[in-house]
């Protein structure tokens, strides 16, 4: 599989991931014009994507849904719980299916597990995809977990098998603490229902390296009022510096590098 962010941040989610002969988008919280202009430098003129999977309902994962679903014409996969809140971007003639948290599901030649992540939305998941093989143990699995505001042992366990693993790393705690936000806001954000620290994310990073397959971990979701790339990097590294995992930051604003597994 080969996996590409397309922006990672409060202005915009949308991940590509790309098997033999799967194409799935995670997310589709930038404009239709930026989202496919981008899917054309890596896919070629009018790529073709197989099905949209949403995190949760909130609209810098969700703004261009509408839009991109019917320009190119695939369905859309969301929890129960949070279908309804994407109705008022569709026309009506969008494909979307529903799942349950917990309950897996195949799209062509790939296996997704959606799980559930603590955050303040309706029924928010994280997703984990493997490559489906006529041999298991050659099986290869990523995932995604983004806007969260702790990592439950459930999340670990999800996380564990996974060789690529794609985790919020939102804000360093002293630069929100310190910052110029409103109280309320900043408790929102350390809450558990929040968002995931750097200091979070290397702890669960490193617990991933020395239990489970970690090999190349992806921090995504950099707040741009509470965080550094730089910073973010540097934390977790703290937390990997005696490790084999390689670690990549998301940028906000524009695609990443392109990760294989």
């Amino acid at each position: 599989m080969r996996v590409v962010s397309l922006a990672s941040g409060s202005s915009g989610n949308c991940t590509l991931i790309v098997s033999e002969h799967t194409r799935l988008l995670i997310d589709a919280g930038l404009s239709r014009r930026r989202i496919i202009q981008r899917l054309e430098k890596i896919l070629g003129l009018l790529p073709r994507i197989d099905a949209i999977l949403i995190t949760h309902e909130h609209s810098d994962h969700i703004n261009g849904l509408g839009q991109v679903a019917r320009a190119l014409k695939c369905p859309i996969y969301a929890s129960e719980g949070t279908a309804p809140f994407l109705e008022p971007l569709l026309q009506g003639g969008e494909k979307v299916l529903t799942f349950r948290p917990g309950q897996g599901f195949s799209v062509r030649d790939l296996f997704v597990e959606p799980f559930r992540i603590p955050h303040d939305a309706a029924e928010p998941c994280g997703f984990t995809i493997a490559e489906e093989s006529l041999f298991a143990s050659l099986n290869k699995r990523i995932a995604l977990a983004t806007d969260l505001g702790t990592v439950t042992d459930e999340i670990r366990e999800r996380l564990l098998a996974c060789e690529l693993v794609m985790l919020e790393s939102n804000h360093d705690i002293a630069m929100l603490v310190n910052g110029w936000y409103p109280e309320d806001l900043k408790q929102r954000i350390l809450s558990d229902l929040g968002h995931l620290s750097n200091e979070a994310a290397g702890q669960t990073l490193r617990y991933l390296a020395e239990r489970g397959r970690l090999r190349t971990a992806v921090l995504m979701h950099l707040s741009k009022n509470n965080n550094r790339p730089k910073l973010a990097l540097e934390t977790v590294q703290g937390h990997l510096h005696d490790t084999e995992v390689t670690i990549a930051v998301a940028p906000r604003d524009r695609m990443s590098a392109i990760f294989t597994v």
